[in-house]
């Protein structure tokens, strides 16, 4: 398509859109015919029982048993009462189990993060008894990220840098931000919504990841080539594009296993803590790069890669002005951190197909404001 047949285009829906979204002061979320970011449940946490368990009504041993299950099953935990009972699901009814005799489940070999919030003044203490020194001493609201769970109920936790443990009396499951994360159920759609809302399904896997033939900034054959069957196809004609009209161009990262985001996620909360971990990275699940959709680029010399400085260089303009050519998007966009909750990020690109693509980067908009756009249409 020539430039001028584009801008013409762009004119054309440009005015459409006006109309659609005219008397429109902001956008409600809301889902889409046919690109739902629909949602299946609330965020869960998973347990694996540590012995024979027994699944009761009620939170007490004073409550019927509805079934018993084997040590090692994985118990989705949905809630905490004050005694230390767990509310879960299992075979679709609603049971609790004594939290004595679960422990938190890990993905993978990496320790899996979960945020607890405190219901009372608590003491953080060096050991998992009162016996054990305090640390700090914490109040009730307060976010705790919780990396285990003892045998006796108390629970191990990330502090200020530290290490500690605190009585799970005295905290309930909650989710890891502002409002409830929920599950995507057609996590296979291309212009799936993930983000700090909106998370993948537990174990999810792209079923379609193949090898893309472009140049990285390593030599190595890892799942970071790797994006799902169209996108590669996508990405590979704009890099083969870019490189025609002078432009080089290096992926950085593209897919990003569940267990690779947990290892990295935590790293970042350890290094920044948790608070500005999230501005920049996605917590386990949530990541666009688990979608096997969005990739990270840089310039042809490697420098600056995923960093500020990306910004303004000749490469990062180019991709602005022709990634949606390709179906991609800066996902990211400047002036959008409200919406998409994360800084500016000009070398993160998301595959959503060209349509959906030139629709959002003609209009200037994110990801989110499109699914909302497009259910006011609806």
């Amino acid at each position: 398509m020539t430039k001028l047949n584009k801008i013409t285009r762009l004119l054309a829906t440009g005015f459409a859109f006006i109309i659609l979204c005219s008397g429109l002061i902001g956008f409600n979320h809301a889902i889409i015919k046919g690109l739902e970011p629909t949602v299946a449940n609330a965020a869960t946490v998973t347990y694996t029982a540590t012995a024979n368990l027994n699944v009761r009504t009620g939170p007490s041993t004073a409550n019927k048993i509805i079934a018993t299950v084997k040590s090692g099953t994985k118990l989705t935990v949905s809630g905490k009462d004050m005694n230390g009972w767990l509310k879960v699901s299992i075979n679709g009814q609603t049971g609790y189990v004594s939290s004595k005799y679960v422990k938190i489940s890990n993905s993978g070999s990496s320790t899996v993060t979960v945020i607890y919030t405190a219901t009372a003044n608590l003491n953080v203490r060096t050991g998992p008894s009162t016996t054990n020194k305090i640390i700090t001493t914490v109040k009730p609201g307060t976010k705790l990220m919780v990396t285990g769970k003892n045998a006796n109920g108390w629970l191990k936790v990330s502090i200020n840098g530290q290490t500690g443990y605190v009585s799970s009396q005295y905290v309930k499951v909650s989710p890891p931000s502002s409002g409830a994360i929920q599950v995507v159920a057609k996590p296979e759609s291309i212009p799936v919504l993930v983000n700090k809302k909106n998370k993948l399904p537990e174990n999810y896997v792209p079923k379609d990841l193949v090898y893309t033939s472009i140049p990285f900034t390593f030599k190595e054959k890892t799942e970071k080539r790797k994006m799902r069957s169209e996108a590669a196809a996508a990405i590979n004609k704009l890099f083969a594009e870019s490189k025609k009209q002078g432009v080089s161009l290096l992926g950085v990262s593209a897919y990003r296993s569940h267990a690779t985001q947990v290892a990295l996620f935590d790293y970042y909360v350890k290094r920044d803590g948790y608070a500005k971990a999230t501005t920049y990275s996605a917590i386990p699940g949530t990541s666009e790069h688990e979608t096997g959709l969005a990739i990270d680029v840089t310039g042809g010399n490697g420098k600056c890669a995923a960093q500020d400085c990306f910004g303004g260089t000749k490469e990062a303009k180019w991709l602005q002005a022709h990634a949606d050519d390709y179906g991609f998007i800066i996902r990211y966009p400047k002036g959008k951190e409200s919406v998409t909750g994360y800084k500016y990020e000009p070398w993160h690109l998301r595959y959503v197909g060209k349509s959906t693509a030139q629709t959002i980067m003609s209009h200037g908009i994110t990801l989110e404001e499109y699914y909302n756009t497009r259910a006011v249409q609806n």
